[in-house]
C-alpha cells in the first residue's frame, strides 16, 4: 500500500444489516396494503388540466436520522400531502400533521430532501402549482418541521415540477435547480443557497436560458452530475418537445450550453443518471414516448426514449438501439438500480397517460435488466414489475433493509405501489452512506468507486430527481458472487480522498469525511487519477481515461496477474491511452486479467482491466 493511500485510509462505522434471506426465485411483490401506504393521489374536480395530468411524487430519505429510509408523498386536493416514517418492520406510519407538514387542499409537486441549511437533517422543498406557492420547511431535528417559506425566497415562482439540489458553485453548500413545464420563459431555474438554507435566482449570471421554445418554458426534470470528471457538478436537464438541454460548468459560477445534436429526443420527461456500462463515467437516460403505428393508427413521428452514453469527456453518443431501451411507451419516472446484485445497473420507468382513446391508459412499466455487456432485456412481466397504472414518480431504495433494492411507484390519480423485491439479494451487495462535514452533510457530488476482481463500479451521491420523485443519497453496489470488496475509494466533494482495502460485503457501510486538516491534505485535482476503461471487458481494444494534468511525463505499463511487465504503452493524447492486447513484441496475449498502471511526477493509479479472446 502506498503512502499516499495509507495516509487516506479513514476510520470507518459499518453497521452490519440483518442476514440474508435464502436464495429464491427473483420476483418483485406488491406490498402497498402491509406496508401501511394506504392513500391516493387526486383532484376534487373529475375532468383535471394537462398540468394537472401530469403530476404525483413522492420525496425518499432519512428525515429522523435512525438509518431508515422514509417517504414524503404528494397527494393532490382531495386530502394532505402524507409523510410516511419507516418502522423498521416493513412498515410506514403516516406522521405528516405531527410533523407539520401535512399541506392540505394544495397543488403541489416536486418533493425533494435535502440538507440546505447544514445542520445535518433532511429538509423538505415542496414544488408549488397553479395558485399553491413552492414551500421550503426546515427540519427542527425533533421529528417536526418548521415553515421557512417565508425567507427561502423561493415561494413565488411558475408551476415547479421537479427538483434537485447540488454544489454547483462549490462554496460547501446545497443549491436548487427547479424545472417548470408550459409556463413563460422567466428566470426562475438555478438557485444559489446563501449558506443559511435562503435563495437567490442565478439564472442570467450562471447563463442558464433557452429551456424551452423560445417563449414557453418546458424543462421536466434536472440533474447535477459530473458528466466530465472534474470534480465541479454540470447540469443536464430532460426537456418536453425537443428542449433538453447539456450544460457544462465552467467552474467560475457559469454554465456552457453543450447541447450536441445526438441529444435528439423529443418528449424527454423522466431521467435516470448513471455508469450503466461500468466504464467509468456518468451515462444519461431519459423516458419519452414511443409510438406504435398499428395502435395508433398513424405515424406521429415519436421515437421513444433515449440512452445517452458518454464517451468519457463529458460528451454523449445515442447508445439507444444498442442498449435496447427504445420501447417504453409513455415514459415518466426512470431510474438507474442494480435490482438484482449483479455489479450492473438495471432500468426501471413508469408509463401512462389517460388518453381518451386509450393509447397509453394502461401500458405497463418497464424493467430493463442489464445483460452486463451494456445492453438490456425487458423482463417486468416475468418479475412481477410490470405495473400498468398511472406511473409518475419512483423511487429505488431498500425500505426493508434486506439487501436489495425495492421499488416504489407514486400513481396520478390512483393509489401508490410499493413492490418489494424478493430474491434480488441472492447475490451480496455493499450499502454505502456518506456522512459529509457540515454545511454539505450528505456529501452530495461524492464518488464512490467499488472494485471486485476485475469489474469497477461507480457511483455518485446526489440529491437527484426521477421526474417528481428522488432516489436516497446513499448508494447501493451489487457484487455478484463476491464475498469482498478489493478496494472502495471516495472521493469526497471539496478533493479529498478516502480509500478502504479488503471490504466485507452484505453490509451497510457508514463512512465519515475527512476533517479539514486531519489526516492527508485535500486531494489536489491535478493529481494522476485513472477515470475509466471502455470497453472492460475487452476483445478487439480498450481505451483508458485518466487525469493528469500537469503530467506530461505521464507513463502507461501493462501488468499480467504475477506482476511481469506486458507492454509499455504511448499515450494517445494528454490523458487517454489505448490496449490492443498485444505485448511489447507485437504478439496477442491471451485471455485474461491485466493491471494497466499510469504513473507520473503527479501520482499513480492502476485499473484492472479483462481481455478475452
Amino acid at each position: 500500500m502506498s503512502p499516499c493511500r495509507i495516509a487516506l485510509l479513514l476510520v470507518v462505522s459499518s453497521l452490519l444489516l440483518p442476514t440474508r434471506a435464502s436464495a429464491q426465485p427473483w420476483r418483485f411483490v406488491d406490498v402497498t396494503v402491509d406496508a401501511g401506504l394506504v392513500y391516493e393521489h387526486g383532484f376534487t374536480i373529475t375532468r383535471v388540466s394537462v398540468r394537472r395530468m401530469l403530476l404525483a411524487g413522492v420525496a425518499a430519505g432519512d428525515y429522523d436520522n435512525d438509518g431508515w429510509v422514509d417517504l414524503y408523498a404528494i397527494r393532490g386536493d382531495i386530502g394532505p400531502n402524507l409523510l410516511f416514517r419507516n418502522t423498521h418492520d416493513g412498515r410506514f406510519e403516516e406522521v405528516g400533521g405531527a410533523a407539520g407538514v401535512a399541506v392540505d387542499g394544495a397543488i403541489e409537486s416536486g418533493a425533494l430532501f435535502a440538507d440546505f441549511d447544514g445542520d445535518g437533517w433532511l429538509d423538505l422543498f415542496v414544488g408549488g402549482m397553479e395558485d399553491t406557492p413552492n414551500r421550503l420547511f426546515r427540519n427542527a431535528g425533533d421529528g417536526t418541521f418548521v415553515d421557512a417559506t417565508a425567507s427561502s425566497g423561493l415561494a413565488m415562482n411558475p408551476d415547479t415540477f421537479s427538483a434537485n439540489a447540488g454544489d454547483y458553485d462549490r462554496d460547501g453548500d446545497l443549491d436548487l435547480f427547479l424545472a417548470h413545464w408550459d409556463v413563460p420563459m422567466q428566470d426562475s431555474h438555478l438557485w444559489k443557497n446563501d449558506g443559511a438554507g435562503s435563495f437567490v435566482c442565478v439564472d442570467a449570471i450562471a447563463g442558464i436560458q433557452d429551456l424551452g421554445n423560445g417563449t414557453r418554458d418546458f424543462s421536466f426534470t434536472g440533474n447535477f452530475t459530473d458528466i466530465d470528471a472534474d470534480g465541479w457538478p454540470d447540469l443536464l436537464i430532460a426537456g418536453d418537445f425537443g428542449t433538453s438541454r447539456v450544460f457544462v460548468n465552467a467552474r467560475d459560477g457559469t454554465f456552457r450550453d453543450a447541447t450536441a445534436g445526438v441529444i435528439s429526443d423529443e418528449n424527454a420527461m423522466g431521467a435516470a443518471v448513471g455508469d450503466y456500462d461500468n466504464d467509468g463515467d456518468v451515462d444519461w437516460f431519459v423516458s419519452s414516448i414511443w409510438e406504435d403505428s398499428l395502435r395508433a393508427g398513424d405515424a406521429w413521428g415519436i421515437t421513444g426514449n433515449r440512452m445517452y452514453r458518454n464517451r468519457g469527456d463529458g460528451s454523449f453518443e445515442d447508445a439507444t438501439d444498442e442498449a435496447g431501451v427504445r420501447r417504453g411507451f409513455w415514459g415518466w419516472g426512470s431510474a438507474f438500480a442494480d435490482l438484482n446484485n449483479d455489479g450492473h445497473l438495471d432500468l426501471y420507468h413508469v408509463n401512462g397517460f389517460p388518453f381518451e382513446d386509450d393509447f397509453f391508459l394502461n401500458d405497463p412499466a418497464r424493467l430493463f435488466v442489464a445483460a452486463g455487456d451494456g445492453t438490456f432485456v425487458e423482463r417486468s412481466a416475468e418479475l412481477g414489475a410490470d405495473h400498468a397504472g398511472q406511473g409518475r414518480g419512483i423511487a429505488c431504495f431498500d425500505f426493508d433493509r434486506d439487501g436489495d433494492l425495492d421499488i416504489f411507484i407514486a400513481n396520478h390519480f390512483q393509489a401508490p405501489v410499493l413492490l418489494r423485491n424478493d430474491g434480488g439479494n441472492a447475490q451480496s451487495y455493499l450499502s454505502i452512506v456518506l456522512q459529509g462535514t457540515k454545511p454539505n452533510t450528505q456529501a452530495i457530488g461524492a464518488r464512490v468507486r467499488v472494485e471486485t476482481g476485475a469489474a469497477t463500479q461507480l457511483r455518485e451521491v446526489s440529491a437527484g430527481n426521477n421526474y417528481l420523485s428522488q432516489n436516497p443519497a446513499d448508494v447501493h453496489f451489487g457484487l455478484g458472487e463476491s464475498s469482498r470488496v478489493d478496494r472502495v475509494t471516495i472521493d469526497w466533494p471539496d478533493g479529498a480522498a478516502t480509500i478502504m482495502e479488503d471490504v466485507a460485503a452484505n453490509q451497510r457501510l457508514v463512512v465519515d469525511q475527512p476533517r479539514p486538516g486531519v489526516g492527508a491534505p485535500p486531494l489536489d485535482r491535478r493529481t494522476l487519477r485513472i477515470l475509466g476503461s471502455h470497453p472492460n471487458p475487452f476483445a478487439g481494444e480498450t481505451v483508458v481515461r485518466f487525469d493528469a494534468a500537469g503530467s506530461a511525463d505521464a507513463t502507461t505499463t501493462v501488468y499480467d496477474v504475477s506482476g511481469r511487465r506486458i507492454r509499455r504503452l504511448d499515450a494517445s493524447d494528454s490523458n487517454t491511452v489505448r490496449w490492443d492486447g498485444r505485448d511489447d513484441s507485437g504478439a496477442r496475449v491471451a485471455s485474461g486479467i491485466y493491471l494497466l498502471r499510469v504513473e507520473s511526477s503527479r501520482g499513480s493509479d492502476s485499473i484492472r482491466i479483462v481481455l478475452v479472446r
